[in-house]
Parts: structure tokens; C-alpha cells; sequence
């Protein structure tokens, strides 16, 4: 599997080129009426959105956090997400995860490396809270944290179990966290079951980093609705669905960069690739994929405005259609700027509300530091 450390837990900086040459005629057709983007937005590297004690979490190095009240009950749009001050100041917070009693943090500390010229990982933690404000260290057993190496691996995540109701209540009943760590110096890693500020070792050596319902994975695209499971390889553009996730006979090459992010709606998914966001449909509920990537409805500007790779998806209410929910999605460049399909100012969270149809920047109210 990928290294974790070096293709998660980088800086989008220092990732390789690549181009978007998708040639889908609804991108064309949106040009002349081009949604102009929000000013303010979250930037930095959003690589988790978890629900907790109905709020909606996410992380760039710190913590933000907004009501879970969907936009067409509460008509928020923008500028909703409000930084969280945690009680600890070690390391900048790379991961969250959340169960049903606890949301969780990763936070890693970095020194400078003057003959490398740049930045490493030097210690970790895992924090949690029960009302995220006040934070407690886990205990994580056999696991040095206080000396990691560049080569080191680790991923916080959870199951992705959540239910929505009308009114901003999220219930994470059945939800668990872990934690993931590969010490390369021993050659050897463990995956943890986290509970509160405890920490039990449930797989020895196994590099799992995602989990679905009740399977793991070591790919970082993997989601699942009821008894069905949507994955693809790590570095591949190859979709996988099917009730065992160690079936691969039910495929569909989708041609859009490699897949980093998929969640799950009630007719169709969101993938996050490298490309951009793709739609594909689903037989419903629980149902397989049906075909390849299919356009958004009408005036939806997905496939023009999130055209950078897509590392981060998210689904409020997956129990209903695609586009009759909030969505949310985090997008970077890839590669220098010069030879990206988006610029520095496209880089960041973005979300769907529906009474909009359309995707645009999402952040705080701050004007004074663009919304971060």
C-alpha cells in the first residue's frame, strides 16, 4: 500500500503533475455562466469530515466545526464553519475520526530538516473529546509516537456509520474510530480500536487505512450502504462494488484519475478522483453501479468548478437522492499551479446546498483570513 505518511499526510505542495483532460460537453456548456466563487472558504489540507454530537467536523491543521442542520431547513449557506480551540497546541491536526461517543484527532509535530530543506514529521497524538472542546490524550499501547520517521505510517478513521434526521440530528449509533500505525524502523505496525482515552490493538501488521460498516480496508477510497461496498484500488481509476470486498468481479473503469473519495447517496455516488468529482449511479439504495459517470442536473456546476483532485467527499443525508442533500467536497492541486486545471484560489472545501443547485466555496465569516 501507498505510504500513508508521504501520500496523506503531505502537503499538497510537493505532489506530482498531472492534468485534467476530461472533454464532457456539460463543461462547455457552463462557461458563459459560470457560478463566481465565494471569496471566503476553508483551505489547507481537508482530509476528514465526520459528524459529532450533531455538528459537522473537519480539519486544515486545526479544527472547524458547523451545525448539522441541513441547508434547506435552516437556509445557511456560506460562512457557517467556526474554528474550535482545543485544549492542546502540539502539532497541526491532520485527521479526525468520530464514534458514537467521542470525536478524535491526529495531530503531528514537525521540526525543519536543514540538510533536507524542508519539514518532517518528528512526534504524534491522538486527542479525544466527548463535547469537542475540552481534549484528552489516548493512550495508544506499543506505539512510539513520540519519535516517528518520515517513513512511518499513520491514518485516524472510522467506520463512516451515521443517520441523519430532519432538524440537524446526526446519530453515530454503531459508529467506531481507529487509529493505524506502521513503525518502519521495526518493520512492523498495528491497527487500534479507540475508545474515550483508551486504545486496544486489533490487527497486527495489517495497513489498514479505511473502513466501511463492518469491513476494513487498505484503500483509501472505500464506502459502503447496507450490505454493499464501493471501493477502488489505491493509484487506480478502476470502481469495485459488490457485498465482499475481497470480490473483484464487478468493475467499471470510470477514466477519470485515480479515485480518492466516495460517499454514498440513495441513487448515485460522489467520487472524488483526480480528475474532479464524477457521478455514478447506483440501483438504489444498497444497489450496485449501473454505468459510468453520468452528468449532475441541470445548472449543478460540479463538473466545471471542481476539476482539481478530489481527496475529500461527503454526504449529510445519505438517505436521500443525490442533490436533494448537502454535499461537500475538498479539492487541491496537483503538480505545480502553472500546470494545474485549477489555481490557489480554487484550492479548498467546497459544498452543494440545494435550494442553490450549484457548488461553491464554504468557510467561516471571516473576512480577514479568507474564511479559514
Amino acid at each position: 500500500m501507498k505510504k500513508i505518511l508521504a501520500s496523506i499526510l503531505t502537503t499538497t505542495s510537493i505532489l506530482a503533475a498531472s492534468l485534467f483532460t476530461s472533454c464532457h460537453d456539460p463543461i462547455y456548456e457552463m462557461i458563459g455562466k459560470e457560478v463566481e466563487l465565494e471569496t471566503n472558504g476553508l483551505r489547507g489540507d481537508i482530509r476528514s469530515i465526520v459528524p459529532f454530537n450533531n455538528y459537522i467536523y473537519c480539519c486544515n491543521n486545526m479544527i472547524y466545526r458547523k451545525p448539522a442542520l441541513a441547508s434547506y431547513e435552516g437556509g445557511g449557506q456560506n460562512k457557517q464553519w467556526r474554528e474550535v480551540s482545543t485544549s492542546f497546541t502540539d502539532g497541526t491536526i491532520t485527521f479526525l475520526a468520530s464514534d458514537s461517543s467521542h470525536i478524535y484527532a491526529l495531530a503531528i509535530e514537525w521540526e525543519a530538516d536543514e540538510s533536507e530543506g524542508k519539514n518532517l514529521p518528528s512526534s504524534a497524538a491522538i486527542y479525544s473529546s466527548t463535547d469537542g472542546n475540552t481534549w484528552e490524550k489516548v493512550t495508544i499501547p506499543g506505539a512510539n509516537l513520540n519519535s516517528i520517521d518520515e517513513d512511518d505510517e499513520l491514518v485516524l478513521f472510522d467506520n463512516q456509520v451515521q443517520s441523519y434526521s430532519s432538524g440537524g440530528t446526526i446519530s453515530t449509533s454503531g459508529r467506531a474510530a481507529y487509529f493505524g500505525f506502521y513503525d518502519y524502523s521495526r518493520r512492523a505496525g498495528e491497527t487500534y480500536s479507540l475508545s474515550g482515552t483508551s486504545a486496544t490493538a486489533i490487527g497486527g501488521g495489517v495497513k489498514y487505512c479505511k473502513a466501511a460498516g463492518n469491513q476494513f480496508s487498505q484503500s483509501y477510497a472505500f464506502a459502503n450502504s447496507g450490505s454493499m461496498y464501493y471501493w477502488a484500488k489505491n493509484d487506480d481509476d478502476e470502481l469495485y462494488w459488490g457485498t465482499n470486498p475481497a470480490d473483484y468481479s464487478n468493475s467499471i473503469d470510470l477514466d477519470s484519475g485515480i479515485i480518492f473519495s466516495i460517499s454514498v447517496t440513495a441513487d448515485y455516488l460522489l467520487v472524488g478522483t483526480a480528475h474532479g468529482i464524477q457521478r455514478v449511479p447506483i440501483s438504489g439504495p444498497g444497489g450496485g453501479v449501473t454505468g459510468g459517470t453520468k452528468d449532475f442536473k441541470s445548472g449543478n456546476n460540479a463538473l466545471s468548478t471542481l476539476t482539481g483532485r478530489v481527496i475529500t467527499t461527503y454526504v449529510l443525508d445519505n438517505s436521500k437522492p443525490e442533490g436533494e442533500t448537502d454535499e461537500y467536497a475538498y479539492q487541491t492541486i496537483y503538480g505545480s499551479v502553472k500546470s494545474s486545471s485549477i489555481s490557489f484560489d480554487e484550492v479548498g472545501l467546497y459544498a452543494y446546498y440545494r435550494e442553490r443547485n450549484t457548488w461553491n466555496r464554504d468557510g467561516t465569516d471571516s473576512s480577514s483570513s479568507d474564511g479559514n
